[in-house]
């Protein structure tokens, strides 16, 4: 993000933790895109442990700081730093979770977090309503686009440079039975206020499904969590016809990983034989622990595209890698992030926890496709051997992630996500200039938008605009889509100018075989 951003008229509060930004600001109580930088591979059947201190040195000096240092000192602050400064000799994925994180890890994973129901973003000081989810306890209590937050619980959240973290404990007050909120709306003057019960809300991260055309389904993984699996088969049930194959394209770009079982349960359902070696994982203290098919499917699916980026990571390459070593379908997109890790979480006597690597995970042809790390542990060096293809015996590379069978480049780069941030405080801009959320999108244009960008950010748009692949115009209305109808419409309007999606539809509608066509493409 520039510079200016951070420093300038605007101030963006980035979620934690969050590097990828596609969605700007936040999920009032819950942060939606936790630990993106992480690309976690979680295993849950852990047992709470203790760590075990071999000589007391580490105990021992910290006894002698306590009682003979000439300062005071935070010793909670001590502890973590050292804590930290061991982990750092291991591996980026190896790291200390305090009380605080520990819960916006489960709730996280948990796929539930206790909240209201809407994103906002903030701008001039004030945090606005940028999306309010269906059905939600903000949404039933009639909060809308473009509503500005002035107090929550009596507390002023306006002008006052209120942090993320402090707006965001508001919703996670569990003793609170109730959350009183003073609002202004776009087209009022007058301060109106709102009593809301916080309530459990569902997080998607398979729900964005639909008909590309009567045989093609499109779902887009956001990641693995624990209810992941679950809306992933509500997704193929909404768009399968009884007695009809169903072919897939399966989304998986900037998708970070997550629980690995889920990852599992999910390829289960793409592979009709029983027993079909789907990952392995192995680690020095961790047995070998091998994931099979089950055999068991519930819907006809018949070929399978898998997109991927740079973004896709862990849990979203056990997925890709499994469909490409069995040559069950073919992988779109640029290589993968490189991931192949995995952790499990140790709760710690004070709350926290210790998030460890403890195994690496395989694909079926032997594949580790974790990417070398500089300046630590040299046994995680990548492993560049050459692998074959379960079938087609295709020449396939370990190390450095998921190389795509067929590379197409993703024409939403990293500058287009700083147009996202651009667009959306742009789109806000502009509804608070009409006083309605209600914009007319030929109205919308880049001209408008660069004559904004240049005036707030002090940014020279048309430099973005030069790396883009994309047309500007489109993508602001497909960024207005998002905002008026939330990310279904979002990705459908998307979706029409995919080169991905473009090329995904081809494969599939060839009447040759996926093996066949593995050939040709190989």
């Amino acid at each position: 993000m520039p510079e200016n951003l951070k420093s300038g008229k605007i101030r963006v509060y980035e979620p934690l933790l969050v590097a990828l930004a596609a969605a700007i600001g936040l999920i009032a109580g819950y942060n939606m895109d936790f630990n993106n930088n992480d690309y976690s591979l979680i295993r849950i059947d852990y047992k709470p442990q203790t760590l075990i201190n071999r000589d007391g040195r580490i105990e021992e000096i910290l006894r002698f700081v306590e009682t003979n240092y000439v300062d005071s000192l935070d010793q909670d602050l001590v502890a973590i730093d050292a804590i930290r400064h061991i982990l750092r000799q291991l591996d980026p994925h190896s790291s200390y979770i305090t009380s605080d994180e520990l819960l916006d890890h489960n709730e996280k994973m948990e796929g539930r977090y206790n909240g209201i129901g809407i994103e906002t973003i903030e701008l001039n000081d004030t945090f606005y309503i940028m999306r309010v989810i269906e059905d939600s306890p903000a949404d039933l209590a009639g909060i809308r686009i473009g509503d500005a937050i002035i107090t929550m619980n009596g507390d002023t959240v306006v002008g006052d440079r209120s942090s993320y973290t402090k707006v965001r404990n508001y919703f996670r007050d569990l003793d609170a039975s109730a959350l009183h909120m003073q609002l202004i709306s776009l087209a009022e003057s007058e301060v109106h206020e709102l009593i809301i019960e916080p309530d459990e809300i569902e997080v998607a991260s398979a729900d964005i499904s639909f008909a590309l055309d009567e045989e093609i389904g499109y779902i887009k993984l956001s990641r693995f969590s624990a209810n992941t699996y679950e809306q992933f088969m509500r997704s193929v049930e909404s768009m399968a016809v009884e007695n009809q194959t169903l072919n897939l394209v399966i989304d998986l770009r900037d998708n970070p990983g997550g629980y690995l079982p889920e990852a599992v349960k999910i390829l289960s359902q793409l592979f009709k034989e029983k027993n079909k070696l789907l990952c392995y994982t192995e680690g020095l203290n961790r047995k070998r622990s091998e994931y099979h098919s089950t055999g068991k499917n519930f819907y006809d699916i018949g070929k399978i595209v898998v997109l991927i980026n740079e973004y896709s990571a862990s849990g979203s390459e056990i997925l890709a890698g499994a469909i490409q070593d069995w040559d069950r379908g073919v992988i779109i997109g640029q290589p993968s992030f490189g991931k192949g890790l995995v952790q499990e979480i140790f709760p710690l006597r004070n709350g926290g926890a210790l998030r460890l690597t403890v195994a690496k995970y395989y694909t079926p042809s032997g594949r580790l496709i974790q990417k070398s790390y500089d300046n630590i542990n040299q046994n995680f060096e990548a492993d560049t051997n050459a692998f074959k293809t379960m079938l087609l015996e295709r020449n396939v590379a370990g190390g450095g992630g998921i190389v795509p069978d067929i590379f197409i480049e993703d024409p939403y780069n990293d500058f287009c996500y700083n147009y996202s941030e651009y667009i959306d405080y742009y789109l806000l801009h502009k509804m608070k200039e009409t006083g309605s959320s209600k914009l007319e999108p030929q109205l919308l244009n880049s001209k408008d938008l660069n004559d904004f960008v240049a005036d707030y950010f002090e940014e020279d748009a048309g430099v973005l605009e030069m790396h883009c692949k994309i047309d500007l115009d489109e993508y602001i209305r497909a960024r207005y889509q998002r905002l008026t109808e939330g990310p279904l419409a979002y990705q459908k309007y998307l979706a029409d100018s995919d080169p991905c999606i473009a090329r995904s539809i081809d494969f599939i509608e060839n009447k040759k075989t996926t093996l066949a066509l593995l050939t040709m493409e190989d």
